[in-house]
């Protein structure tokens, strides 16, 4: 009688533990389903045909391109961007607290970059497949290569969470810059693209004269201009390159993800 209990009792432990494997499984899966429905789109799947890294190469660029674009896809390059502002939200909300309470006579600003910063160029990348063409027309049809210059003019980026910054900044009576690589020739398109995406009331859009020196030394002269001439404080700097933010004119940098292009 006492070895069937046992017997017993041990078959409906193992029974348990299987179920609550089964239970396990079923919720890893809806989690899944979930994150993919999230990301609106039903091709958003990580690919099973990525080739394998082999020892001593570099990975190979069609399986980075396919790595990005689900990055993308499936919302992971959303949430992180969004942490970034968060974070950036976070300090200029305990910044200008300090300022206020110090009553220095401070005057506190921010600067913002804007390609993939404040607008993306997500529908760019993708007709040139992650490439830069500089030149050429862009009609985004399919199988059509898009140039950077036309693309600028178009006025189509669609905007980025930065916004939510943006309007922070606006209430807490910071004052926004931005600084863009971006030639003077595309002013007029690129205001009307910011305005377009929700962005009013920055003090100036300082863009790119020249190709003259790199971009790394424009934004810092920039930047230099803003604290030595304009008498303002800059608090925070925010941008997608490292180019954005070094050479200092600044007191904190918040660099928001960006694995789809590198400029020096």
């Amino acid at each position: 009688m006492s070895s069937s209990l046992t017997a017993s009792a041990k078959s409906l432990g193992s029974f348990s533990l299987k179920m609550r494997h089964r239970a396990a499984l079923t919720t890893l899966l809806l989690l899944v389903f979930c994150h993919l429905a999230q990301a609106g789109d039903s091709d958003c799947v990580p690919s099973s045909s990525l080739p394998p890294v082999e020892i001593g190469q570099p990975p190979n660029v069609a399986g980075l391109k396919s790595q990005l674009r689900y990055y993308k896809c499936s919302g992971a390059y959303e949430r992180d961007f969004s942490q970034v502002i968060d974070q950036a939200i976070s300090y200029i909300v305990k910044r200008t607290e300090e300022i206020a309470k110090g009553n220095t006579g401070v005057k506190p600003a921010i600067v913002l970059d804007i390609d993939e910063t404040s607008l993306s160029n997500w529908a760019e990348l993708q007709a040139d497949d992650f490439a830069f063409i500089l030149h050429g027309p862009c009609t985004l049809a399919k199988g059509d290569p898009c140039g950077d210059e036309a693309w600028e003019q178009r006025s189509e980026d669609t905007g980025l969470d930065t916004l939510r910054l943006f309007n922070k900044a606006k209430d807490l009576n910071v004052a926004v810059f931005f600084i863009s690589g971006r030639a003077e020739s595309v002013r007029k398109a690129t205001e009307q693209n910011l305005s377009k995406a929700g962005y009013s009331g920055w003090i100036e859009i300082m863009l790119r004269p020249s190709k003259e020196g790199s971009v790394e030394q424009f934004k810092t002269a920039m930047r230099q201009k803003i604290e030595e001439e304009m008498h303002y404080t800059i608090i925070a700097n925010v941008g997608d390159q490292y180019s954005d933010l070094r050479g200092g004119h600044a007191e904190q940098v918040f660099k928001v993800p960006n694995p789809f292009y590198f400029i020096p």
